[in-house]
């Protein structure tokens, strides 16, 4: 989105003043297991044929505000292995702390018809990188969303980022250099806390917001869909998503991920990422000069897309790592490092028109917290935010200075 049409919207939204209540509906709950009535973390919540919605936490509660005008479309709630539910968003207006149930949806193989029985895990994953550019917008687009990172050492949190922003890309594509960011990113708002006394280096050097999108497997063709990587791979089963028949596939390569292809189109709606490690953490570790040696203990990331009009556009991502660092001589613990990142797309403009303006475009190589921005909290009051983790908002509490 461009600045002009930035500003024109949050001018429109500060003119309503008083009268905002009656422009805007807010409902709030959370969804659940119907059977075990345990959270579905990251269920979707949207509006059906519009790319509008907001993402579930990982403890099931979400909050969504939407324009009035919107109050004659219907909701749709989905979460991959589950039946999609709809409502009427009138019959939801201003309801608080709804209890939304979601029912299992099984695999029933012997009534789905494979045609592709004898494809190898190679085959799968080949027909994913030919079919991206039919599967994957191949024109500009532009979408919003919230973003978030916070760092936390020795259990304490250090710094809180949260932006508005707008990331226009010009297409899916192959990418040569898949160290340069290719979409252009605009920091609409931002908040943050001030404290920027970071143990660990990383931090005070890098544009994180850069990387979490750079792991973008599909967009950058990385990792799991780059050839060069030698994964083990092997196919762990079939799953649904929204209501489509899904490969699963397993990629270990000392991390696991696991790749969802839809077995009609060869799209891959969603990745996941996992691992641990407790003994002979050397493999997975570096060091900073003579000072500092750092190991990677765990680390956990999703990335889900969505299905508008026959092609996937980004939904959300996350990514989260623990790092431990020991003195480079005597190999004793100096601190822990937690480090959570995520995004969530609560808007897609798909004919975006002219590219963002240079000067308004995030400075990939430069840490986020050291960019020119603007903080209005009128803006913020209505934005739609990724509620937060109990235990995390503990955490943010205990910042010594904010900006807001």
């Amino acid at each position: 989105m461009r600045m002009a049409r930035f500003f024109c919207i949050l001018v429109m939204i500060m003119s309503v003043g008083l009268g905002y209540s009656q422009q805007f509906i807010t409902i709030s709950g959370k969804i659940i297991d119907a059977e075990t009535n345990e959270p579905l973390a990251f269920s979707t919540i949207s509006i059906l044929e519009k790319p509008i919605g907001v993402v579930a936490n990982e403890e099931g509660y979400f909050e969504f505000t939407f324009s009035t005008e919107l109050q004659s479309d219907s909701l749709v709630i989905s979460m991959m292995g589950y039946a999609s539910e709809k409502y009427l968003l009138q019959t939801l207006a201003d309801k608080k702390n709804l209890s939304i149930k979601l029912v299992s949806k099984a695999v029933m193989l012997d009534e789905v018809v494979v045609t592709d029985k004898q494809l190898t895990v190679e085959d799968i994953l080949d027909l994913v990188r030919r079919n991206i550019k039919h599967n994957y917008p191949t024109t500009p687009f532009e979408f919003e969303a919230f973003y978030r990172d916070y760092k936390i050492e020795n259990d304490k949190c250090v710094g809180l980022f949260e932006a508005a922003v707008s990331v226009y890309d010009k297409r899916y594509s192959k990418v040569v250099n898949g160290d340069v960011l290719k979409e252009k990113v605009t920091l609409n708002q931002v908040r943050k806390s001030f404290a920027t006394s970071y143990q660990t280096h990383a931090f005070k050097r890098i544009n994180i917001m850069k990387e979490l999108l750079r792991l973008n497997d599909v967009r950058y063709q990385s990792r799991v869909l780059d050839k060069k990587r030698k994964y083990k791979r092997e196919l762990d089963g079939y799953k649904i998503i929204n209501d489509r028949l899904m490969y699963r596939i397993k990629a270990v390569e000392d991390w696991t991920f696991y790749i969802y292809v839809d077995v009609s189109t060869y799209a891959v709606p969603k990745i996941e990422m996992n691992f641990e490690w407790e003994d002979d953490v050397a493999e997975n570790e570096w060091t900073l000069g003579d000072t500092i040696k750092y190991q990677q203990r765990s680390a956990k990331e999703i990335l889900d897309f969505q299905l508008i009009d026959g092609l996937y556009y980004p939904k959300y991502h996350s990514f989260r790592t623990v790092l431990h660092a020991f003195d480079f001589n005597s190999d004793s613990l100096l601190f822990t490092s937690d480090l959570l990142q995520e995004y969530m797309v609560t808007n897609i403009d798909f004919s975006p028109g002219e590219k963002p303006a240079k000067n308004n475009i995030m400075d990939p190589d430069e840490m986020l917290e050291k960019q020119e921005t603007t903080y209005d909290p009128e803006f913020w009051k209505h934005y739609n935010i990724l509620k937060m983790h109990p235990r995390d908002e503990q955490l943010i509490r205990g910042l010594e200075k904010t900006s807001w």
